[in-house]
């Protein structure tokens, strides 16, 4: 039911020292992730730029938090982005009657880490409207060596084919074989969304993969390289 609460049981939360918000918004999951793991520095990355402000303002008065105006993806670079009235909207992905377009510069997982001398990702948080699988990709680098610990994720039932154009979440299915290929399991689904419109079908759910290194009961965080 609880994300926090399962990993609480598991393991301590002052372990999580870095945690990667990618597709911060305007800072909900920054003030969350400031309250919930007590030690860590928190990378909160926003490419669209008024929302980006936004984002600087509510982390003002949260000094583990740190914000670059720049989204993740597979490579370094710029990207279109498809910028909606709505920011929990704005996607790479999906095109709206009413989304204006805007340029954004893209940097990778994996490359930004090695920039900053990021050595470990306790938690990486991605969401990014669909673009998940992307940003995944392009933390290949880290993942192969299980240096990204957990990864949070939103994620839709339905399979992608080439006749849908309606996903505005990553494919679960994907996702669960492309982090299974670096060794990561599912540790949980958690806040299953029905249909919008009130349909009784399942919209999305927020996954929650672990690394195989920390799978072995008793495994610690503080414990590992």
């Amino acid at each position: 039911m609880d994300w926090y609460f399962d990993l609480g049981r598991r393991f301590a939360h002052t372990d999580f020292k870095v945690v990667f918000d990618v597709g911060a918004n305007v800072g909900q999951s920054a003030v969350s992730f400031s309250k919930k793991f007590p030690q860590a520095e928190i990378y909160s990355f926003e490419p669209v730029r008024g929302t980006y402000r936004e984002l600087v303002a509510t982390a003002r008065q949260l000094p583990r938090v740190h914000t670059y105006n720049v989204g993740m993806g597979r490579d370094p670079g710029q990207l279109a982005i498809h910028v909606n009235p709505n920011s929990q909207l704005s996607s790479v992905m999906v095109r709206r009657p009413e989304d204006r377009h805007e340029s954004i510069a893209v940097d990778t997982v994996a490359g930004f880490a090695e920039t900053h001398q990021v050595g470990k990702i306790d938690f990486l948080k991605i969401d990014t409207e669909g673009y998940d699988l992307e940003v995944l990709s392009g933390a290949a680098p880290l993942l192969r060596e299980q240096r990204i610990h957990f990864i949070f994720t939103e994620c839709e039932p339905m399979p992608r084919t080439k006749d849908r154009t309606d996903f505005r979440y990553a494919d679960f299915t994907a996702i669960t074989e492309f982090l299974g290929g670096f060794g990561y399991q599912v540790f949980g689904v958690y806040e299953q969304q029905l249909e919008w419109d009130g349909r009784n079908a399942l919209l999305f759910w927020n996954a929650l993969f672990i690394c195989e290194k920390l799978i072995p009961a008793g495994a610690k965080l503080s414990g590992l390289a």
